[in-house]
């Protein structure tokens, strides 16, 4: 084993450098690279899954309780503070409108309620991290909040009345707002389609005062959602469905994720490519070195530690190419991050 190392040692790090020794190394480059294109890639669509959750949980909270059936209206918020699972919750409501301002903008309509997502210690939403332009005073119930892309579509500013067409019942009927923020919650198609105003003004416009109230809610950490999840459907039973934000927002997490395991795919035939070329150069370097192999099997050098040379060979290639490109990938990814 000894003779086999030092053998090793020496064709690895010749005196002279030859093509031969030239060869080795490109492929320990090779490899590099290929292990550095695979940490670079796949470090860089967890990071964009992670932002997307980050994203989708601010939008839709990490778990929604939708009351259902005869029994709805019994599902109350007091019933939902009592579950041990969940940290906060935030009452919602849903109604479809259109903006007439310099234009027409399709909305849906969420109706919040300002003084419970205050009052929360930990509110389901951090409004603190979405606002362009922080909410201005306002004692009128006929407030909304207006994504950003909407506001530069249709060239509102904060402080501007704008009119809102919304059904009720087979009727349509126009109402002034005034827009006393802006918010950027970060996804294109959120900011453009979406509008916050008062939960019971909305639900009066509607023509429904008394519609059930839906929840967002957010779990305590060390919590997951499916033992979250659970826990809500044994307190609540059959008078509620959860929705999680993952199935809220499946057809874009899916697409991540099968894009997600196709990179990975495409890279590993990368780094298969930087093996095969590994495989070559022990190929032409036992070709090359039929004569030393025959002076060390006349000197008693058996054939298995000639074979173990060469795989040791081949092992330590793909070794030293692993270790540098593992090293170059945390490099690489750091400076993403700056």
């Amino acid at each position: 084993m000894g003779s086999v190392l030092f053998l090793l040692k020496r064709y690895l790090w010749p005196r002279e450098t030859t093509i031969l020794s030239l060869a080795l190394w490109i492929s320990v480059l090779g490899v590099a690279l290929g292990i550095v294109q695979l940490m670079v890639v796949l470090s860089v669509m967890s990071g964009f899954e992670r932002l997307l959750e980050e994203k989708y949980t601010q939008i839709t909270s990490q778990m929604v309780i939708l009351p259902r059936g005869a029994d709805k209206a019994s599902v109350t918020a007091k019933e939902i503070e009592k579950i041990p699972a969940l940290k906060s919750y935030s009452r919602f409501y849903f109604a479809q409108g259109m903006v007439l301002k310099n234009g027409v903008g399709g909305v849906t309509l969420e109706g919040i309620d300002p003084l419970e997502q205050y009052a929360l210690k930990s509110p389901v939403t951090n409004w603190n991290r979405v606002w362009r332009d922080k909410p201005m005073e306002y004692q009128g119930r006929n407030w909304i909040w207006i994504g950003q892309q909407l506001a530069d579509k249709l060239q509102i500013n904060v402080g501007d009345k704008i009119d809102m067409l919304l059904p009720k019942g087979s009727d349509r009927q126009v109402k002034p707002f005034v827009v006393t923020a802006i918010t950027k919650f970060g996804i294109f198609d959120h900011d453009l389609r979406y509008a916050r105003v008062d939960l019971q003004y909305l639900k009066e416009l509607s023509g429904e005062p008394w519609a059930t109230d839906l929840y967002k809610t957010s779990v305590h950490e060390g919590v997951t959602l499916p033992e979250a999840a659970e826990e809500v459907r044994q307190a609540l039973g059959t008078r509620a469905s959860v929705r999680l934000w993952n199935e809220l927002n499946q057809n874009v997490f899916l697409a991540v994720k099968h894009q997600k395991k196709l990179l990975f795919l495409v890279l590993e035939i990368v780094v298969a490519l930087a093996a095969m070329n590994v495989v070559n150069l022990l190929m032409i370097s036992s070709h090359s070195r039929r004569r030393d192999i025959a002076i060390l099997r006349a000197m008693g050098f058996r054939m298995k530690g000639v074979f173990g040379f060469f795989v040791l060979q081949g092992t330590a290639v793909g070794f030293v190419g692993i270790v540098c490109g593992i090293g170059l990938g945390v490099l690489v990814c750091r400076l993403l991050e700056m």
